[in-house]
């Protein structure tokens, strides 16, 4: 018996979750609206099961407005980062000053993953990244 990723990662993941009361959710002929990733349909039942008092209509208008705040967020892009900004960043006096005064200093400077994990990292919508990438 040939053993694959399926048989031995994706279906027992499936099962467990299906015993946790998820349930399996297929892409195909599904209808979901993709610059939001919200499945409309599972959205209103899911609503209506929370609050059975509500109406269609306040449903609806939930469903745009979180469409609506979904279709503002970058979705994840923030999350990216552009290679030539973040050379231009990690060279900046900025960074340099945090990374020393995080630093750990004994016959070498010491850097972790908790010392990097106090570092706050802000970083321009992806967009910009690339404006000033490709600036400089």
């Amino acid at each position: 018996m040939k053993f694959t990723e399926d048989s031995r990662v994706k279906i027992p993941a499936l099962l467990h979750l299906n015993r946790l009361g998820y349930r399996y959710l297929s892409l195909k002929g599904a209808t979901w609206d993709q610059h939001s990733n919200i499945f409309p349909t599972v959205f209103r039942d899911s609503l209506q099961k929370i609050n059975p008092a509500a109406k269609p209509d306040e449903i609806e208008r939930t469903l745009q407005e979180v469409s609506l705040l979904l279709d503002n967020e970058d979705l994840g892009k923030s999350d990216q980062s552009y290679h030539k900004f973040m050379a231009f960043y990690l060279r900046s006096k900025t960074f340099r000053k945090a990374m020393d005064n995080n630093a750990v200093m004994t016959l070498r400077c010491s850097l972790n993953e908790q010392i990097f994990s106090y570092l706050d990292l802000l970083l321009p919508d992806f967009n910009e990244q690339v404006k000033i990438g490709d600036f400089l």
